[in-house]
């Protein structure tokens, strides 16, 4: 019988086959076009359009080629680094902001006691509950005699309160911040703690996986966090910038925390601005792909577009509160460049891939464009698949995840670069919005 990491391994390597075999066709279909067709006859808008797409391909296919670079190097250099820190295992503080999680606060405290971690804390925040959470938390509080676990209750505040309120009540030396819906590998507090061997590290983000496949909106989004984590998040550690601390799984030196004054309220994300106050502060902020914790992703279109929605334009607020750092470059190099690479990643990006797709149809549907642009865009296609093919083989995912990997990119990356703008827009015009919290739909197990 075949052992199913050889399985894994035989699936990766035939799906690399095939992109390699789709590369050599999308090269040799360019080449015979070239020689056929000459750009010649083309008119003089057609010829703007076309160099117009050809270089936003260009951009494209190098960022993709350097982060692929940085991921790569991340992961080959970071090998070593737990052996640094064998023998230290110091005290740690798990908080859990809960508001209305009755039906999940009981799943996620028994993944935390079932921890591998000899020296940590449970606190729990019910945040003003109009539900039960409080009541089904409580009986947990007894359940591991060598781990207390505490239930603290306070008047709605909102997560940034409730996790302030937490922390501060903590007594461990780091602390760890998790989501009220997100189940911990038993060894995921062991591998975050060996980061911060470095001093220089403030914060550690986990490797957040999605639990709920089985819609087509939840397998895209289980894809998605594996190339968001397995590309952009391995290539920001390899230079300690990761961008954001996941509210699922963040890890962080308490007197980083302290520095910075912990989490701010203004925005509609939390998690995104407490990590660019510590890499404004100057702290290293890393990924651990061994940290793995699980959490449920939306299921259907419009709660997947109103999270996306609410976390774009809590990102853009928490860059808004900087913006006269954007355009002081003496006084902070590193933090002028970070704050501008990150409003690129939620501005620019989105509005390239965007205007990239509507000059490519639009293009094709108005002028005679010249056939080699299908081409140039099949290229792309086969790269980013490619780029999701070392992801999954880097993050251990599983590899039918590739199998959505043309219509990632066709289609479900489209509808959200068009939800990212249009929550860009609705930001910059300063229309009203609220918390909006996605419903639970009680599909997590506790993980072994």
């Amino acid at each position: 019988m075949v052992k199913p990491n050889a399985t894994r391994a035989l699936a990766i390597a035939a799906a690399t086959g095939l992109l390699g075999a789709a590369a050599f066709a999308v090269h040799e279909l360019a080449h015979h076009l070239l020689r056929r067709e000459g750009a010649a006859l083309l008119g003089p808008v057609s010829k703007v359009i076309v160099l117009a797409l050809f270089a936003l391909l260009l951009v494209l296919a190098c960022r993709h080629l350097c982060m692929l670079g940085l991921a790569a190097w991340d992961h080959w250099m970071s090998v070593a680094i737990e052996a640094e820190h064998a023998g230290r295992l110091p005290s740690v503080s798990i908080i859990v902001p809960a508001y209305n999680e009755a039906t999940m606060i009981g799943t996620v405290l028994k993944s935390l006691l079932a921890i591998d971690y000899p020296n940590f804390e449970i606190v729990v925040v019910d945040d003003g509950s109009s539900d039960r959470t409080y009541l089904h938390a409580l009986p947990y509080q007894r359940r591991r005699p060598d781990v207390e676990c505490r239930v603290l209750a306070k008047p709605n505040g909102g997560k940034f309160d409730a996790l302030n309120h937490g922390i501060a009540h903590a007594r461990g030396e780091f602390v760890v911040c998790i989501d009220g819906d997100s189940m911990v590998h038993p060894q995921a507090l062991r591998h975050c703690i060996a980061r911060f061997a470095d001093p220089r590290v403030g914060a550690v983000a986990g490797n957040v996986r999605v639990a709920n496949r089985g819609s087509p909106w939840s397998a895209m989004q289980a894809l998605e966090y594996v190339a968001g984590y397995g590309l952009a998040k391995r290539a920001q550690s390899a230079a300690g910038v990761v961008s954001i601390v996941p509210g699922p799984l963040g890890a962080f030196r308490k007197s980083a925390l302290a520095a910075v004054q912990g989490y701010d309220g203004d925005s509609y994300a939390e998690d995104f601005d407490l990590t660019v106050k510590l890499l404004g502060a100057g702290w290293h902020v890393v990924y651990e792909p061994r940290a793995i914790v699980f959490t449920e992703a939306p299921e259907r279109t419009l709660e997947l577009l109103r999270q996306r929605y609410r976390w774009t334009r809590g990102s853009l607020q928490a860059l808004r509160k900087r913006r006269h750092r954007l355009f002081s470059p003496r006084r902070s190099p590193l933090r002028f460049v970070a704050l501008w690479y990150l409003g690129a990643e939620h501005l620019a990006l989105p509005a390239l891939h965007i205007g990239a797709q509507l000059l490519f149809v639009g293009g094709g549907l108005l002028f005679d464009l010249h056939p080699v642009l299908v081409c140039w865009w099949l290229q792309l296609i086969v790269l980013e698949c490619a780029v999701l093919t070392f992801c999954v083989a880097i993050e251990d995912e599983s590899p039918w995840l590739l199998a959505l990997s043309p219509l990632f990119r066709a289609v479900y990356m489209v509808v959200l670069d068009a939800a990212r703008l249009l929550a860009a827009a609705e930001e910059f015009a300063a229309v009203g919005m609220s918390w909006d919290k996605v419903a639970r739909l009680g599909r997590l197990k506790v993980q072994s």
